[in-house]
């Protein structure tokens, strides 16, 4: 890797329509703001050269996020943290960056340090407390949850439960926190969980409040 070139680690939250794009299209996204921003970024060698972005761990078609992180490289470009004013007005509406800072270039990659990711679901077909009590109760008496992946593998998914209760914001409006595994060995998401209760995802607004990761070296 080439001693010019800086990593930086940008933080941003992720809300309303811009939950249904795809991580292909975000990663378009992020390329096309900074590079509009007058960012030069580094890019990868070979025959289709591509420009080394990395998100931590990409959320699912639909959720929310209040602190997703992205992994840039610049060719030796300086970013000062202040700067992120400027990225934001060229970001579509929903993303926001919170903050943006300096990573050594020797930090193992985010993916590989992945360990949980806490989410906040709330019933959008009743906003009463009964649906998420349901679900609730589901959860916590089911002794396995099965789930079959795309290549016809049922495995089960319960021991990546790591917290399942229920919670209420300060206003009183209730909704089911779920701590999850989200290590590259053993990962799972909230509505894989969802459809095991026979709930549909689409009647919830599932939020993503945090990402756990281990230490980096």
């Amino acid at each position: 890797m080439p001693t010019s070139e800086q990593r930086y680690r940008i933080y941003y939250s992720k809300h309303g329509f811009i939950r249904y794009t795809s991580n292909l299209d975000l990663q378009k996204i992020w390329e096309r703001a900074l590079r509009r921003a007058g960012i030069t970024l580094a890019y990868s060698q070979g025959f289709h050269p591509q420009a080394k972005i990395q998100q931590a761990s990409p959320l699912p078609l639909g959720m929310e996020s209040e602190e997703e992180m992205v992994d840039i490289w610049t060719d030796g470009e300086y970013i000062h943290p202040a700067c992120k004013d400027a990225l934001n007005a060229f970001l579509p509406q929903g993303l926001v960056i919170l903050t943006i800072e300096a990573v050594d270039l020797t930090e193992k990659a985010l993916q590989q340090r992945l360990l949980a990711s806490d989410y906040r679901i709330y019933s959008l077909a009743d906003p009463n407390r009964k649906p998420l009590e349901a679900l609730y109760a589901i959860i916590d008496s089911s002794e396995s949850i099965p789930f079959t992946k795309h290549n016809g593998k049922t495995y089960d998914i319960s021991p990546l439960i790591l917290t399942c209760d229920l919670r209420e914001e300060n206003n009183g409006t209730p909704y089911l926190f779920l701590s999850l595994s989200n290590t590259p060995q053993a990962t799972t998401r909230p509505d894989h969980i969802l459809q095991f209760c026979q709930y549909d995802p689409a009647d919830t607004l599932i939020i993503r409040q945090k990402i756990h990761f281990s230490r980096h070296d």
